[in-house]
């Protein structure tokens, strides 16, 4: 049961991270980014081709902020500012970002299949838990984990609060007419906003072979739980997104683990359903959040 307990703590915080950038996006641009799918899976690739020429692997969460950041930002002024500068709507927006995960998605492929007939590399099965260290008989992922969600929100909120740019950043969240009306470049600020956003997933994904086994569709497949976690935790609430994350990644672990317990082990192959099952509810019962709950019992 502790076991299953410390697995459920690292796969909560890993998918809060990704769900932290989720908000953040969708507070600044009110746009669903789907690309976050292929920016989680650069992070996985980049820890990965740091342990196969021999580097520390959580060097992996550096080089994954910086790789995701950079696509994120080539999506943003590629794609989604010259829309934005035309008055699309915010589905032409999804969609765009839909075409550039999906792009991002082959060249992932193409570089997965250069690993692996190049250096032979398990590049499609990747689980790098035995590069891992260990605390007390505890993997160290699930302490760098937990720290590493820590560290970023004590960052992100230092940012948005004790900065110059942060505070400009929070101006364009309220309101961008209004913001650029005061002086406040509108189209940079998106930039960082996406970039941090970007970077988040690629350090969430640098995390994520150390727990679990990964390949170039990881990221397509958690991204139902990146959006749940997000819902749950309040599109509209930076700081919720944590909340729901770890609501979501305790749940699928613990309920999961108890349930095949008592009817058997069948049940796990049914574990993927449960982000699907609870973005639905989340849709239907609390599309603002859990705080929405709490606003409507006062």
């Amino acid at each position: 049961m502790i076991e299953t307990l410390v697995g459920g703590i690292t796969l909560s915080s890993i998918l809060s991270l990704m769900a932290i950038g989720i908000t953040l996006l969708y507070r600044t641009t009110k746009v669903p980014n789907f690309a976050h799918a292929s920016f989680v899976t650069t992070g996985i690739f980049a820890a990965f081709t740091l342990h196969l020429f021999n580097q520390p692997i959580y060097l992996g969460l550096l080089l994954g902020f910086l790789l995701s950041g950079l696509e994120a930002l080539l999506l943003f002024y590629l794609v989604l500012e010259p829309l934005r500068r035309r008055k699309s709507s915010i589905f032409i927006l999804m969609m765009a970002t839909l075409t550039y995960d999906i792009f991002l998605f082959g060249l992932i492929n193409i570089y997965a299949d250069y690993l692996q007939y190049t250096y032979k590399a398990t590049a499609r099965n990747i689980y790098l838990a035995g590069a891992d260290f260990k605390v007390l008989g505890v993997q160290g992922i699930t302490v760098v984990s937990v720290i590493t969600l820590v560290a970023c929100l004590f960052a992100l909120h230092i940012f948005l609060n004790k900065t110059v740019f942060g505070t400009a950043l929070r101006a364009v969240m309220e309101n961008d007419s209004l913001a650029l009306a005061s002086g406040i470049n509108v189209s940079a600020m998106l930039a960082i906003s996406w970039f941090i956003a970007g970077g988040l997933a690629g350090v969430a994904g640098a995390l994520l072979p150390l727990h679990i086994m990964c390949s170039p569709s990881t990221g397509m497949i958690l991204i139902a739980a990146m959006f749940a976690a997000s819902i749950l935790g309040g599109l509209e609430q930076l700081y919720g997104a944590p909340v729901g994350g770890f609501i979501l990644g305790l749940a699928e672990t613990l309920l999961v683990t108890g349930l095949s317990s008592v009817l058997g082990p069948w049940v796990m192959t049914y574990s993927g359903m449960i982000p699907y099952i609870a973005l639905i509810l989340g849709l239907i019962f609390c599309p603002r959040g859990l705080i929405s709950i709490r606003v409507r019992g006062a």
